[in-house]
């Protein structure tokens, strides 16, 4: 193993699906001189990605979140990481078939082609394990796939290293992050200290405690996403590889299912929010499993058993298969749902790619990097922005706040326009109390209470009658 380098252009930390593709990306461009760290060992260092489900469903209705999975796709198929599998989210409502019809407006509007509503025999036959009974419909993505996504990290990492673009280094641990005059110098490590002109945090979970070091934030918490594998399931009894059926996502109870081989992995949201700080997170040293894997807490699966049986029931209700692996595994969560992406507004030279999953790590690597290297991303960052944060959004309890609230709507039907009801009130203008005793409906800019309109002019709507634009809400 080499020695560290005393001195380096760029250091990037973390060597998750991120941080490997910031290496790679940087080198691509024609940077030279980066030095890659992770506390963890190689090829695993113990975050997310280490036991990430690795699915890709490509659509959002977020163009920017669109066509930065669109990009980890393309790359993940140019690695030959990709298993193209199709994908379906079913629905139990006529609620959310109405949002699988949005879903594939969106799909279409972002260049995401080939979805198609199926009814619930034709999700039978795609699936033949689905009580098609408990649905009423569900929409097909063809391009849906599962990736392996720390054989695409190290075939990255490998390649700035061949490249003489890049040294990397496993176990090493991040003591501080030294600044001078607003701009960052350098990161202390125990095994000795790197100058440096740029440096990358890339750490998913631990971000926060990253950017604190250096007098920075980054407004992310680590919180759980159970997950669980059963098996052995005899109708996969021949699975010639990991996957060969679609991935389902049972949205409606905050739920996915994907075969693993011979096994079925349920994952869900639906369980109650668990948070905890970065602190909170143990060391490789001392965790049972990984960092990032937690002892499962069956209490809060019970009600997705009952999900996942009522799917389907074949399979969950086999006696015969059992529980084989179960997880409370950590995720980064933001308060507002998106990644946070670019030159902090603390430091100078202190970059920020956290929050960033499996579907959006290649593509945000290149974006964030293009943005380092030329100035600019070709795809559209703004609602990423690192510098999107007020300073009362950069608090632990706004960020905790908005996460609890937030965190069960990962798979729920969600109006652009929706409010959150946590951590209101935080600005007020001097006219919010006249405004509020004329019946105003606020919402909520920058931490100030706007509003929108006035039940007071209610009455209006009878007396104008269809002179008026109708709306209900």
């Amino acid at each position: 193993m080499s020695k560290l380098p005393e001195k380096a252009k760029c250091v990037v930390i973390g060597a998750g699906i991120v941080g490997n593709g910031m290496v790679y990306h940087l080198a691509k461009l024609g940077w030279k001189d980066i030095v890659q760290i992770d506390k963890g060992p190689l090829p695993n260092p113990g975050g997310s990605t280490g036991h990430a489900s690795n699915f890709i469903f490509p659509v959002d209705h977020s163009k920017e979140m669109t066509s930065i999975t669109a990009e980890s796709m393309r790359q993940y198929k140019e690695w030959g990481t990709f298993t193209e599998t199709g994908g379906i989210e079913v629905a139990r409502t006529p609620e959310r078939m109405q949002e699988l019809s949005r879903r594939i407006t969106s799909a279409k509007s972002w260049g995401i082609d080939g979805g198609r509503i199926l009814t619930p025999a034709e999700v039978k036959e795609l699936v033949p394990y689905i009580d098609e009974s408990v649905i009423i419909g569900g929409y097909y993505q063809p391009t849906v796939g599962v990736v392996d996504s720390l054989r695409t990290g190290t075939l990255m990492r490998e390649y700035a290293i061949e490249n003489g673009a890049a040294l990397s280094f496993a176990n090493i641990e991040v003591l501080d992050i030294t600044v001078e005059n607003g701009r960052v110098t350098g990161v202390v490590t125990d095994q000795g200290t790197i100058a440096a002109d740029y440096v990358v945090i890339a750490t998913g979970c631990w971000s926060p405690k990253l950017a604190a070091m250096a007098g920075a934030h980054i407004p992310l918490t680590p919180a759980v996403h159970q997950m669980k594998d059963i098996g052995p399931v005899p109708f996969f009894k021949d699975a010639k590889g990991d996957i060969e059926w679609p991935i389902v996502r049972d949205m409606d109870v905050f739920m996915y299912e994907r075969q693993h081989g011979t096994g079925l992995e349920i994952g869900s949201y639906a369980h109650r929010p668990i948070l905890y700080t970065p602190e909170d997170l143990p060391s490789n040293a001392t965790a049972a499993l990984s960092p990032t894997e937690f002892a499962f807490t069956q209490a809060d699966f019970d009600i997705q058993d009952e999900h996942a049986y009522e799917l389907m029931p074949s399979i969950v209700g086999d006696e015969n298969v059992r529980e084989k692996y179960a997880i409370n595994g950590i995720l980064s969560y933001t308060p507002d749902g998106m990644p946070i992406l670019g030159e902090t507004p603390e430091v100078k030279g202190l970059w920020s790619v956290a929050a960033v999953w499996i579907k959006e790590g290649p593509g945000t690597a290149k974006s964030v990097a293009e943005w380092m290297v030329l100035g600019d991303s070709e795809i559209d960052l703004h609602s990423s922005n690192i510098a999107r944060f007020h300073d009362h959004q950069k608090a632990e309890f706004h960020i905790k706040a908005r996460v609890d609230e937030s965190f069960n709507k990962t798979y729920g039907i969600v109006h652009p326009l929706e409010q959150y009801a946590s951590n209101r009130n935080v600005r007020l203008s001097p006219f919010y109390e006249a405004e509020k005793a004329l019946g105003a409906v606020f919402y909520e800019t920058a931490g100030w209470e706007r509003p929108f309109w006035y039940e007071s002019n209610k009455e209006l709507v009878a007396k104008f009658g269809d002179k008026v634009m109708p709306r209900t809400a």
